[in-house]
Parts: structure tokens; sequence; C-alpha cells
């Protein structure tokens, strides 16, 4: 698996799919869609990847209707929509939505792949999972859980406000700084994009109002890093970038 690091949120654009109907991706994720985007050939090495990330997005048909929503986009837009859609039917594909359109451009993403699997979500447009050739599936169902917390928070609803990681790239250590809204049980993990656990950064009770978590980041692996922070029945996310 390569890990792509460049991207920390979603490119906007506007492209048809293949079927014809136009999308704007930030207004389907201001809408509160989770957008997984799956690039492909296509080829025969996507396919086993391509039907495990189909499978993960349909686990959400019953729990979130029409909430997750896989894309599947040919990779440099220079294979047809005929060409493509027969690919994906024959390879039991045929329930994610096809675009071919260079204006869904996998290189906004890092470093490419075959198949690359990005997913997006949230009013911020935040990156959740970004892996290139191969997919874990239960990585991939634990960011769409995650995206799926971001769906509609805001001020009213969420435990923390005014969110915020400095320095950001970070080098060897960065300062987070958020205000709660009443005392809590807070608990700060960082977590890469493939969604795995990559350090806990902070467990315990803090008061209400303005607080300050430093934390080291020495010895992880340069790349885009997701920041949970969580009072165990909601949860805020940011992106953070650990320099080389």
């Amino acid at each position: 698996m390569q890990f792509s690091s460049s991207a920390q949120f979603a490119t906007d654009f506007t492209a048809n799919d293949c079927d014809g109907t136009s999308y704007n991706l930030f207004t389907e994720l201001n809408a509160g869609k989770v957008i997984v985007l799956c690039w492909v050939m296509p080829c025969g090495a996507c396919t086993g990847p391509a039907l495990t990330t189909l499978n993960v997005v349909h686990s959400y048909v019953s729990t979130n209707p029409n909430t997750v929503h896989m894309w599947m986009v040919d990779d440099y837009a220079n294979t047809s929509c005929a060409v493509l859609d027969n690919w994906k039917n024959n390879e039991g594909l045929g329930a994610a939505k096809s675009f071919s359109n260079a204006s869904i451009n996998m290189n906004h993403y890092g470093s490419t792949g075959m198949p690359k699997i990005v997913v997006v979500a949230g009013g911020s447009h935040t990156v959740f999972y970004n892996a290139n050739n191969v997919v874990n599936a239960n990585a991939l169902q634990t960011a769409i859980n995650s995206a799926l917390q971001t769906i509609g928070i805001d001020e009213q609803n969420t435990f923390a406000s005014a969110i915020s990681v400095s320095p950001n790239p970070s080098q060897g250590k960065s300062e987070l700084k958020f205000s709660l809204l009443e005392n809590a049980q807070v608990e700060i993990t960082l977590f890469n994009m493939q969604g795995a656990l990559v350090k806990n950064i902070f467990n315990g009770k803090l008061s209400r109002g303005e607080n300050n978590i430093d934390f080291s980041t020495s010895g992880i692996a340069p790349g885009t890093y997701l920041v949970k922070v969580s009072n165990g029945s909601k949860s805020n996310y940011l992106n953070l970038v650990i320099a080389g």
C-alpha cells in the first residue's frame, strides 16, 4: 500500500456521470453525503479492491440510506463511458455510479495507484481515507464511520468549538486548541488516512472553556493524518500534516 500525503481536503468539481446526470462534489458533501471515490483503469487488478469498496459502501444502505455513495472514476478519463460501464457490469460493480471526466483528478490526492480509494465528507470537505492499490475493509469502514459522525455537526449540537492545531505542518510537536461547551471526558487520537490508529494523544477530564493540549509528533512518518477529538458520543475531526 502506498500512502498519499499531499491532500488534506477534497477538491471541488462538477461532472456528468455516465448516465448524463451532473454532480457537484461540494454540493453533495454539504448536503450530508459521504462520497467514496474509486479511480480505476479499468483493469483486472482493480476488480478485487473495487468490489471490497462497493461491499463496504453497501453495508450502509439500511443504516444510513442515501448517505454513503461510491463514485467509480476512470483514472485519466481516457476510457469511454461505454467501455467503463461494460467493464463495471461484467465485474459485478454495476451498482457504483461511474464517471469518465478529467475534472475528477486523482492527482489532487497525492500519489496514484490502481485502484485509488478516497473518502470525503462534511461541510469542511475533509478527506478521511486515502489508499492506493489495496483496500482494508475494516479501515475503510472505520473511516466512513468517522465521516458519518461529522454530518450535521454545528456549534449547537457538538461539545467543542474553535478547534485548531498548530503548527500545521507539524515538525516534531504541535498544540491542539479547542473550547468545551461544558466539562467533559475527552479523548484525542491520531489516525492515518487508511483509518489505522497511530497515536493516543490524550484521555482525561477537561474543564469548560478553552483548552490547550501539547503533543509530540516525533517519530511519526511524514504524511496527512486525522486528529479526532471525542467526548465518547460526539466527535470532531481536523487534518494534521506531519512534515519530514
